[in-house]
C-alpha cells in the first residue's frame, strides 16, 4: 500500500479496492434519495424487499409495513436492538389476505448477488446540524458502514480523530445511526468498532489478514459476503448489570468461527471427511465468544437442520461463566443440563433422537455407570430409526480439551455423540507429550490445530498484556529444592480426574509434605505481611490483586493474616465449604463471610464478592486456591501472589488472569513467586515448544532492559540539546525538534507513555534510581 500524504488519497485508495471487490460506486449526487434527512434509499430498498420476497406474494400493503417498521422504530438502544434483528432474520409482518406473519427479507445471506452493494462519499445527511461522511456504504439501500478518513501525514490528526468524528454524528444524525452498524476510522491505519451511540467510548480494533496491512485488511472484512456474515452472525447486543453495549467479532474470533463452520459444511456436503478440529488461542483473546460466534452460525446454518449443539467443560465454574456471557447477549438461549437424570431425559428425547438446540453440561455427568444401560437402548433403537447416536447434526464444543478427555467419562460422551463433530478450544497451547489430543480433535501432523493465535501475537494486538515475575522472600519462604524437585516431577494433576483417587499412595504423601509447608501458619503469616507491604505500595488505588494459596485452610490463614495489616474490608475468600467436614479456621472464616453479607448462602457471597471486586472499590484482593483460576475474567487484576505450585497449563491458565489490559494504562500483569516454580520457569514448561510458549512470561530483567530502551531511544532524539539543563530555552530547542520532525513526534508521545507505564510497574527497582535523573529531563 502506498504512503499517503494527503486525506482525499486515503479515500480515494478505499473506494478504488472497495469498487474492485464489487462495491458499485454511485456519486452522492446521484444517489436515489428522497431527501437529506433520510438515511434509507428507498428506492433501492424497495426493489431489493421485493425481489428477495417475491415467494411470500408480498404486496404494496406489506411493503408499506415493512418501511414503517424499519422508519419508525426509536433510535434509543431498544431500537437499534430490533433494527439488528431485522437485519438478520427480516422484518415480522402480518400478511393480511393469509392472516399469518412472514418475515420479509432485507438481504440474501447465501447469494451475494442478489443483493446491490453501493459505496458513495461526501454524503451529507441532515439531523441536529448538517454532516459529511466521508464514505457510506450500503446495502439493499440500507447504510450499514461508515469510513471517515484522516491525513496519515499530519502531526494534529490521527485515527482517533476519525473515531471521535463518528463518535460525534451519532449524537447529530441518530436516524442515520439507527441503520449503520461498523464505523472505521482510517489514515494509513484502519480500526473498525460497533455504532453504539449511548456509549461515549467503545473499543476500537484492528482487522487483520494474512500479508496485509491494516488499511488493506479492513477493506477485506467490507467484502460483500464478509460484511454480511459478521452482520448476521458476529454482531450481537450484550447487557451486562444493566448497561447495553454492542458486540462485534475480533478478526481471529470471525478466522477462528469460519474454520469451524466451514469443516462442519464441508463434510455435509460430502467435500471432507474431517469432523474435528482443534483450536488455540491464547487465554484473554476472547475463546468463549469464538465458540458462541460459532454456535450461533451454526444453530443457523441450513445444512444441520435443527442441530443439537453440545457445550462440554470441566468445571462449575466455567458452566456458570459460559451460561453467563451467553445470556447477557441478544442470542439463541442455552439450556443448562443440571443433573444426570436431566441428561438421561436430552439424549432420549423425542424418541431416542435428542434434543434441540443449544446445550451447557459438565464432563463428570457423562458416567459410565449411570449411563451405559441408556447406550444399549439407543444402540437397539438405532437398528430401526435415527437416533443421538447417528444423527450428523450434532456438534459439541469442548473447553480445554487436553484436561478431560482421556478418561471413561470422556470416552463414554464419545460413545453416545459417536456421530458428531467434535470440536476443541483451549487458552493454552498443547504440550509436546500431548499427542492424544492431537488424535482426539485434530489430523496430525498435516494439521495440528485447525487454527491457532499466539501469545505475542495477542500482545502484539494489545488484546493481552504481558506477564512479568518477580521472586520474593527467596530464602524465607520459597519450596525447598527436594520439594520443588518432587512437584516438577509428578504427573498427578495430569490424570483424569475419574483415576485420581486410585493414584499411588507415595505420590499422595510426597505432596501432601509439601501442602503441610505451604500451611504452616508461621510461614503464611511472613508472607502474608510482605503481601501487604507490596499491595499498599504498588498495586493500591490502581489495580486490584488476587492471592494464589495452596488449600482452603490456606485461604483462611491468609484472609486471617492479610487483616492484620489491610483493613478487613481489602480482602475477601473465594472458595468452597463442607461445614462438616472443615478444619475450624475454615469454619471461622464461613461465619464471618455470612455475617457481613447478612447470612446469605455462601453461594449467593461467591457471586456477589466477584461482582464487587469487579464493580466496586472493595474487595481489592481474592484469596483463592482452585476458583477462578480458569476463565475469570477482571481487568483490573493486574497483580497475581502466587503461593501455590502449579505448572504447565494449570499454570498458564492462572498467571494468564492478570493478563487483560484495563484502561489503556496497564502495561504487564505482576506475578510474585512465594514458591520459586517461576525460577525453574523452563522445566515447568518444558512440554510445550519453544514458539508456543513465546512471550509468556519474562522477569523483572526484561522490564529494565525495556526501560533502557526506550530511554536511550528517547533521549538520542535530542542529541544536540545537553541534558544538564531544564530552562526555557532547552524546553523550546526540544520542541522545535518534535515540531520540525512528525515522525519524531509521534515516536516521542508514543514510546514516552511506554516508558511512563513502565516506570510505575517497576516499583522500588535500583534502575529508577540510576537512571532517574535521565527520566527527569524526558
Amino acid at each position: 500500500m502506498p504512503k499517503f500524504t494527503e486525506k482525499s488519497l486515503v479515500e480515494d485508495y478505499i473506494l478504488e479496492k472497495l469498487i474492485e471487490k464489487g462495491w458499485r460506486f454511485v456519486p452522492a449526487s446521484e444517489l436515489e434519495r428522497e431527501s437529506f434527512s433520510e438515511p434509507l434509499l428507498l428506492n433501492n430498498l424497495v426493489r431489493a424487499i421485493k425481489r428477495l420476497n417475491a415467494d411470500k406474494g408480498i404486496g404494496d400493503e406489506e411493503l408499506k409495513h415493512v418501511l414503517n417498521e424499519l422508519k419508525l422504530k426509536g433510535s434509543g438502544n431498544e431500537g437499534l436492538k430490533q433494527i439488528l434483528n431485522y437485519l438478520k432474520f427480516g422484518v415480522p409482518i402480518k400478511f393480511e389476505k393469509e392472516r399469518v406473519v412472514k418475515y420479509v427479507r432485507l438481504f440474501d445471506f447465501d447469494d451475494m448477488d442478489n443483493n446491490e452493494f453501493i459505496v458513495s462519499r461526501q454524503v451529507v445527511y441532515h439531523g441536529r446540524d448538517d454532516i459529511r461522511t466521508d464514505i457510506m456504504l450500503y446495502v439493499n439501500g440500507i447504510p450499514l458502514a461508515e469510513i471517515e478518513c484522516k491525513n496519515p501525514a499530519s502531526f494534529s490528526e490521527n485515527w482517533f480523530d476519525a473515531y471521535g468524528q463518528i463518535k460525534d454524528y451519532e449524537k447529530t444524525v441518530p436516524e442515520l445511526y439507527k441503520y449503520v452498524q461498523i464505523g472505521i476510522a482510517a489514515e494509513q491505519t484502519a480500526m473498525y468498532f460497533p455504532i453504539v451511540p449511548w456509549q461515549e467510548e467503545v473499543k476500537a480494533n484492528q482487522w487483520k489478514e494474512a500479508e496485509k496491512d491494516p488499511l488493506d485488511s479492513t477493506i477485506e472484512m467490507l467484502s460483500k459476503d464478509t460484511l454480511l456474515d459478521i452482520i448476521r452472525n458476529f454482531m450481537f447486543f450484550r447487557v451486562e448489570m444493566g448497561n447495553a453495549t454492542k458486540v462485534i467479532a475480533r478478526y481471529m474470533q470471525y478466522r477462528a468461527a469460519r474454520k469451524i463452520v466451514n469443516r462442519v459444511s464441508a463434510n455435509l456436503k460430502g467435500e471432507d471427511e474431517k469432523n474435528k478440529g482443534l483450536i488455540w488461542h491464547w487465554q484473554g483473546s476472547g475463546k468463549t465468544l469464538t465458540m458462541i460466534f460459532a454456535a450461533h452460525k451454526l444453530y443457523h446454518l441450513k445444512s444441520l437442520e435443527n442441530p443439537s449443539i453440545f457445550f462440554i467443560v470441566d468445571r462449575i465454574e466455567l458452566e456458570e461463566q459460559l451460561y453467563t456471557e451467553f445470556n447477557s447477549l441478544d442470542i439463541v438461549k442455552p439450556e443448562i443440563i443440571g443433573s444426570i437424570d436431566e441428561l438421561r431425559k436430552v439424549l432420549k428425547h423425542d424418541e431416542g433422537k435428542g434434543r434441540r438446540g443449544i446445550m451447557i453440561t459438565l464432563i463428570h455427568k457423562f458416567r459410565v455407570e449411570e449411563l451405559s444401560e441408556l447406550q444399549k437402548e439407543l444402540e437397539e433403537l438405532s437398528k430401526q430409526k435415527e437416533t443421538i447416536l447417528t444423527r450428523k447434526n450434532v456438534v459439541a464444543f469442548i473447553d480445554e480439551g487436553h484436561r478431560s478427555q482421556y478418561g471413561t467419562m470422556a470416552g463414554q460422551m464419545k460413545s453416545i455423540l459417536k456421530n458428531a463433530f467434535f470440536f476443541s478450544l483451549t487458552g493454552t497451547p498443547i504440550s509436546k507429550k500431548g499427542k492424544d489430543t492431537y488424535l482426539e480433535f485434530s489430523y496430525p501432523p498435516e494439521e495440528k490445530y485447525l487454527d491457532r493465535y499466539f501469545i505475542t501475537d495477542s500482545i502484539h494486538d494489545g488484546f493481552t498484556v504481558k506477564l512479568v515475575y518477580q521472586p520474593r522472600l527467596e530464602k524465607e519462604v520459597h519450596l525447598k529444592k527436594d520439594m520443588l524437585e518432587t512437584f516438577l516431577e509428578v504427573e498427578f494433576e495430569e490424570l483424569p480426574d475419574d483415576i485420581r483417587d486410585s493414584v499411588e499412595e507415595g505420590v499422595k504423601k510426597r505432596l501432601n509434605a509439601i501442602n503441610m509447608f505451604l500451611e504452616n501458619p508461621k510461614r503464611i503469616e511472613l508472607v502474608a505481611r510482605d503481601i501487604a507491604e507490596h499491595f499498599k505500595e504498588n498495586v493500591d488505588g490502581k489495580y486490584k490483586a488476587m492471592v494464589v494459596t495452596a488449600s482452603r485452610k490456606a485461604c483462611a490463614y491468609y484472609k486471617l493474616y492479610l487483616d492484620k495489616w489491610l483493613p478487613k474490608k481489602y480482602s475477601e475468600v473465594v472458595m468452597t465449604y463442607n461445614i462438616k467436614r472443615d478444619a475450624e479456621i475454615i469454619q471461622d472464616t464461613s461465619r464471618e463471610s455470612r455475617a457481613r453479607y447478612g447470612e446469605k448462602e455462601i453461594e449467593e457471597i461467591r457471586k456477589e464478592v466477584i461482582e464487587k471486586f469487579k464493580e466496586e472499590e472493595t474487595p481489592k484482593i481474592l484469596i483463592v486456591t482452585d476458583m477462578l483460576l480458569t476463565g475469570f475474567d477482571a481487568p483490573i487484576l493486574q497483580t497475581m501472589y502466587l503461593d501455590k505450585p502449579l505448572k504447565e497449563h494449570r499454570l498458564l491458565q492462572a498467571i494468564a488472569r492478570t493478563n487483560r489490559p484495563y484502561k489503556g494504562i496497564k502495561e504487564a500483569g505482576v506475578i510474585l513467586d512465594y514458591i520459586g516454580i517461576l525460577n525453574e520457569f523452563k522445566r515447568a514448561f518444558e512440554i510445550y515448544s519453544e514458539e508456543e510458549i513465546k512471550g509468556a512470561l519474562s522477569g523483572m530483567e526484561s522490564l529494565r532492559e525495556d526501560f533502557n530502551t526506550l530511554l536511550d531511544g528517547l533521549l538520542a532524539l535530542f542529541s544536540d540539546i545537553p541534558k544538564d539543563s531544564y530552562d526555557r530555552q532547552t524546553m523550546l530547542k526540544a520542541i522545535e525538534v518534535l515540531t520540525t520532525d512528525e515522525e519524531s513526534g509521534k515516536r516521542f508521545l508514543e514510546d514516552y507513555r511506554e516508558l511512563r507505564k513502565i516506570f510505575e510497574l517497576l516499583g522500588p527497582n535500583e534502575i529508577k534510581v540510576e537512571r532517574f535523573s535521565d527520566y527527569k529531563w524526558i
